[in-house]
């Protein structure tokens, strides 16, 4: 089997989205495509991450056979980046060299590998959420991101990974791509590309479960990658899609209200502390 990160998830309110059975809606077909193109073409964009000269020799030991791989089944999707696990230990002067220049152990270096793959899918996933949110009908998506052991062959997915995801993607109570806690808890130490946003595309939050339960988290923001008119309408297309007198779907739009929150107030701090820092350099500066 392969190592590496999933992501499986379909979208909110998909059921009669088509119209009147009888002439049914081919604008959903039309969102779909264009979901998969935008799918397709940021794995293009991350699967160039995974080039070995985008790596320090000592990371590409433990990249072997690096891959990307989106699966689109109707209103489900797949993302996954995974490499081929090793049969032999590493070298010494391996793990002697990733101990000087990371000061993590071999198998800690092998948890960075997998939480830089968690990286590139998590990308990709926020690159889809805004894509759905900007078609016309516009689609909200829930699911979640693991980390572990899987394969992936054509539309075919088996492993411990995939059995995770597949247990946990309908489990949040709003359009929330989450990170399961196999993949929350690995650390984001590779940083190897100047446009690294990893803090702005995992946002920390409580995540609200289905029967009233929470788990404190990260949830992906569909808005990272958004222009600030981008910004505007992908919230307010978000919004509209949970526009309804249901009770269920309240509680969706309510908890969606709690993350959009969030991320504002992480946005405001990310802003004041860049203010801040700006002006100690200015002050710093010689006259």
């Amino acid at each position: 089997m392969n190592r590496g990160a999933v992501a499986i998830v379909d979208a909110l309110g998909f059921r009669g989205i088509w119209g009147d059975v009888a002439k049914p809606s081919t604008a959903v077909l039309a969102s779909l495509r264009s979901i998969g193109s935008a799918a397709q073409k940021e794995i293009g964009h991350c699967s160039r991450f995974l080039e070995r000269k985008s790596f320090p020799d000592e990371i590409t030991k433990l990249l072997k056979g690096p891959f990307m791989k989106v699966i689109q089944l109707s209103d489900t999707i797949v993302v996954a980046a995974g490499r081929t696990q090793r049969r032999r230990k590493p070298w010494q002067r391996h793990t002697k060299a990733w101990l000087e220049k990371y000061n993590l152990s071999a198998e800690e270096l092998e948890d960075a590998v997998d939480a830089w793959l968690r990286y590139l899918v998590c990308r990709s996933v926020c690159a889809i959420l805004k894509a759905a949110a900007l078609c016309d009908p516009s689609l909200i998506y829930r699911g979640v991101v693991t980390v572990g052991k899987f394969a992936i062959d054509e539309t075919f997915l088996l492993g411990p990974a995939v059995d995770e995801a597949a247990e946990l993607m309908d489990l949040a109570d709003g359009p929330f791509v989450w990170l399961s806690p196999t993949a929350n808890r690995l650390r984001h130490v590779i940083h190897e590309v100047e446009d690294d946003p990893w803090d702005n595309i995992a946002v920390r939050f409580r995540v609200p479960l289905k029967g009233g339960r929470s788990l404190r988290t990260h949830v992906l923001n569909p808005f990272v990658f958004c222009s600030k008119e981008e910004r505007r309408s992908v919230e307010r297309r978000i919004m509209a899609r949970l526009e309804s007198t249901k009770i269920d779907v309240l509680v969706k739009k309510d908890n969606a209200r709690d993350l959009v929150e969030a991320i504002r107030r992480k946005e405001r701090l990310a802003e004041l502390a860049k203010r801040s820092r700006e002006n100690r350099k200015a002050n710093a500066s010689p006259t």
